[in-house]
């Protein structure tokens, strides 16, 4: 394994091909590479079709690198790469050719179609081009490391592992039990262990083509089970959306299949709750926060997702105290682990979302029994989140007790707790009035402390250090504000104001933290870049508080950010100032897709469209902001209590439903 010269040192045990201790080096980088994914599988390639084991370049099961090294060659020699492009979000396809001395015309004699696959198979077409028969050797020099992805990214780069000749292929095994097949077909004429090789002898007449699939077979650590894909239909309904910009309808489309790719099912004894893998490339694994986020967005397309979600985390939901993992009782995980991993948690936030998604998937028509199964859950977390707040009426939810306050999470709170006490009330169950009474508390302590100004105005402060002190910092944590309630009308203006001002919006979405900050800088990952999730949580928001301009200004940036990264917007981007003719500047260390940033798009188009729902009472309210910048929007098939719901809004901006419940009172 090599080893660098700067950087902690880690010891990496058996996880690959030699257990020594080796250096680290900067976070590899992927923007610019290929990614497909069918969680649990991901591939990741350059754009000539060849992985040379550079990086992260490879195929992985289950945050694993299962292919470090296929580097294919006609006649020994590497064909010449013309294209290569995503063709699906589990499918890369590449071509190239390949020209021989003897060849009489300058068209190639060979075309080679190369399809990747993110489950672990790749399909060779070689096409005959030219007006000779030709004859020659077609070889693969394959290599394994079985490497975690985590330790990659770390910037570990591990000698391959040996290789066997197996059936049909080659094999390779981890010291710590974990293998690997490559099984050609057809099968090889020479499989070379010691050159870790595959070569067949291949003759073609013109016009004809030869072709060979190679499927990445892994067997997992004994005794370790990892998250199994999702088979079938995806947990939603599949809306159809019409729009005079015909952008959105990509966008919407591209994330719902990027979705569905990131799915995992990570419990065996739950097989109908699927979550999402954080992203793809440098998160291959399910967590507790973004799954709750993911499924939040997805409610117009019914509660089967988040009935899911919320079943498999009130599983392993806290039960006692354990300081080396975060558990407290009530609280919500949020790393799930992979394959043998244990359960962390580590996200204070995933509380109070949990708690949030369940009041929210109640308002769109989660079914009556599956809202009173989690209701012990809801009781436990809402115990948890009182009992992090404290009692005095100045406390605030914090990062541990000593540990600051950001401005976030005190929205997070206000709103679990209000859809709280609304849940608790609906099922006569006790502590709805305190808890929304200490909810005003909160709001109001909030208000009062959180309030900062500088030259571009009015903004509440990014969070409150221990000591109880303004962090003053505008950032895009008060994209949180406007659709949680916690502001009175005066501080939801200040804050539509100060997020549209151009030291935070840069033209192509929402920076982190406002370019007057000192030492900003567009690429920094904590607070200079443009996060997807941050600024379609700002849209929705500020839609849902009346403030459709500011919130249509926002969504207009991010709508011309999505056609240059194919409407597969990146969990960030960089925060430069949008300048004529030039485009949006990818972040190297961005996952793309990400489930957040894929899902996003939806809840602002419900937003804009005015729609809320409220299923318990029978009622619905369909109320857009006025005409809309992206013209008429139609938004079909999509869920309320389980029946189909569309509505469309004229370039006036007046709404018209046009399927709806017989059930439901409508009000426009």
């Amino acid at each position: 394994m090599e080893r660098r010269d700067s950087g902690a040192a880690w010891d990496l045990g058996e996880a690959g091909g030699e257990s020594v201790t080796v250096s680290t080096i900067p976070h590899p980088v992927a923007h610019d590479a290929l990614v497909c994914v069918d969680a649990p599988g991901m591939a990741i390639g350059g754009r000539d079709g060849q992985l040379r084991g550079r990086g992260v370049e490879g195929v992985y099961h289950d945050g694993r690198r299962t292919l470090s090294r296929n580097v294919l060659t006609l006649g020994g020699i590497e064909p010449e790469p013309l294209s290569g492009h995503v063709v699906a979000a589990g499918a890369v396809r590449y071509l190239a050719m390949r020209r021989f001395a003897a060849d009489t015309t300058p068209d190639p004699a060979l075309v080679v179609e190369r399809t990747r696959f993110a489950d672990g198979r790749e399909r060779i077409v070689v096409r005959n081009t030219g007006r000779r028969p030709l004859s020659f050797p077609v070889e693969m020099v394959l290599g394994a490391d079985l490497m975690p992805l985590d330790a990659l990214r770390a910037g570990y780069r591990p000698a391959e592992l040996p290789a066997r000749v197996a059936a049909a292929g080659l094999g390779w095994s981890a010291p710590d039990g974990m293998s690997v097949r490559a099984v050609a077909e057809p099968a090889p004429d020479t499989a070379l262990a010691a050159t870790a090789t595959l070569r067949w002898e291949v003759a073609l007449e013109p016009a004809r083509s030869w072709s060979v699939e190679l499927r990445m077979l892994a067997e997992p650590v004994p005794g370790r089970s990892g998250p199994r894909a999702v088979s079938g239909r995806p947990p939603w309904t599949e809306p159809r959306v019409r729009c005079d910009d015909v952008r959105v309808a990509a966008w919407v489309d591209q994330g719902l299949r990027d979705l569905r790719a990131l799915l995992v099912v990570p419990d065996p004894d739950l097989p109908t709750a699927a979550l999402p893998v954080v992203g793809a490339p440098w998160q291959l694994a399910p967590a507790g926060r973004d799954a709750l986020w993911t499924a939040r967005m997805l409610l117009p397309l019914g509660t089967r997702f988040a009935s899911g979600v919320l079943r498999l985390l009130a599983s392993r939901q806290g039960v006692r105290s354990r300081p080396g993992v975060g558990e407290e009782p009530g609280r919500i995980p949020h790393t799930l682990g992979r394959s043998g991993e244990h359960v962390r948690y580590d996200c204070v936030g995933s509380t109070a979302l949990f708690v949030t998604l369940l009041g929210e998937a109640w308002r769109w028509g989660l079914p009556a029994t599956e809202t009173a199964a989690l209701l012990p859950a809801l009781g436990r977390a809402l115990g948890h989140l009182t009992r992090t707040l404290g009692e005095r009426p100045g406390d605030f939810a914090r990062l541990g007790p000593e540990g600051p306050a950001p401005c976030e999470l005190q929205a997070q709170t206000y709103e679990a707790a209000r859809h709280g006490a609304a849940l608790l009330d609906a099922h006569d169950l006790p502590g709805g009035a305190a808890l929304r009474e200490r909810a005003e508390e909160l709001a109001v302590a909030f208000r009062r402390a959180f309030r900062a100004e500088d030259a571009a105005g009015e903004y509440y402060a990014a969070a409150l250090d221990p000591g109880g002190r303004p962090i003053p910092v505008a950032s895009s944590a008060m994209a949180h504000l406007p659709g949680s309630g916690i502001l009175d009308d005066t501080g939801s203006e200040a804050v539509a104001r100060r997020l549209t001002a151009p030291d935070l919006d840069c033209g192509w979405g929402l920076r982190g933290t406002s370019a007057r900050t000192p030492g900003y800088h567009p690429l920094a990952a904590r607070g200079g870049v443009v996060r997807t999730h941050d600024t379609c949580v700002a849209v929705a928001g500020l839609a849902e508080a009346g403030h459709p301009d500011a919130a249509q200004r926002l969504f207009a940036g991010l709508l011309d950010a999505a056609p240059w990264f194919q409407y597969r917007l990146p969990e960030m981007h960089a925060g430069e100032q949008r300048a004529e003719g030039h485009a949006p500047v990818a972040h190297p260390l961005a996952c793309r897709p990400l489930a957040r940033a894929a899902g996003a798009v939806l809840p602002v188009l419900v937003a804009l469209a005015g729609i809320r729902p409220d299923a318990p009472t029978g009622r619905v309210t369909v109320r857009p902001g006025g005409p809309l910048d992206i013209g008429e929007l139609e938004l079909r098939d999509l869920r309320i209590a389980g029946d189909p719901f569309t509505v469309r809004v004229n370039r006036a901006g007046q709404p018209i439903i046009e399927e709806a419940p017989e059930s439901l009172q409508l009000s426009t």
